[in-house]
């Protein structure tokens, strides 16, 4: 027959086993509550469908390549579409976009060049023609005209030092006439042979009187009319070197 007090003893150190065996459980439970709060909050919320890769390719049916996103040698990114010669290039590498036609050559640009200066650019299927406008860095700007050849034939431009000026040119790139207000707002009008000379000018003076002058090959003046500071007009002849030949009154 068990002693009654040895059992007793065994069930009071079974009993105290079960109370510590709960206090170790609910540590354990609280413990694990706590770093799993922790690791949520460090890791915070992930973006959602990222992918990632070192080019991106949109493909047709066909498998031809319609579309392209990747980086250049210099790390631009750089997004081109494509459809049959249509094209279209946007990159950070300026940045500029550059259109083409269904010819694949009739085209317009857009951009920034390394001397800081925003241009907008339209051509034909020729590629060399057509029309530029530029927006320096200095505060000047203007509107290009360009021939078949890609030379320049005809500007509108606004001077950064003041003033503005029309200007043409001919087949060679040579300036023959020019329009415009000087650095002081004073109009003028010169027109130039093919060598470059001034041949025929005219300018309303800081007097505010007007001054028509011809000149010879040589850039000398050698008629002038003008009037004088009661309105009247005035007329001179002038030899090449300069002095006066004829006058009236």
């Amino acid at each position: 027959m068990a002693d009654p007090l040895l059992t007793q003893q065994v069930l009071d150190r079974l009993d105290r086993l079960e109370r510590a065996n709960r206090r170790y459980r609910l540590a354990l439970a609280a413990a694990g509550s706590v770093c799993f709060c922790w690791t949520a909050c460090s890791v915070g919320p992930q973006a959602k469908n990222v992918l990632s890769a070192g080019r991106f390719v949109l493909v047709a049916a066909d498998g031809s390549e319609k579309a392209a996103l990747e980086l250049d040698a210099k790390e631009n990114p750089v997004l081109q579409l494509r459809n049959g010669q249509a094209s279209a290039l946007l990159t950070t590498n300026g940045p500029s976009l550059l259109l083409r036609g269904q010819d694949g050559k009739t085209g317009a640009f857009v951009g920034i060049d390394s001397k800081n200066s925003s241009r907008l650019e339209l051509c034909s299927n020729r590629l060399l023609d057509g029309v530029r406008l530029s927006a320096h860095e200095d505060g000047s700007s203007g509107v290009y005209v360009l021939d078949v050849n890609g030379r320049e034939r005809g500007s509108l431009e606004s001077l950064s030092k003041g003033g503005s000026a029309l200007n043409f040119r001919d087949g060679q790139g040579n300036m023959r006439g020019h329009m415009g207000l000087d650095e002081s707002n004073l109009p003028n009008l010169i027109l130039l042979d093919g060598a470059g000379a001034r041949r025929i000018g005219m300018v309303v003076q800081e007097d505010g009187n007007p001054l028509f002058e011809v000149e010879d090959g040589r850039g000398h003046p050698r008629l002038q009319f003008t009037t004088l500071f009661d309105g009247s007009p005035h007329m001179e002849f002038k030899r090449e070197d300069g002095s006066l030949s004829f006058q009236a009154p």
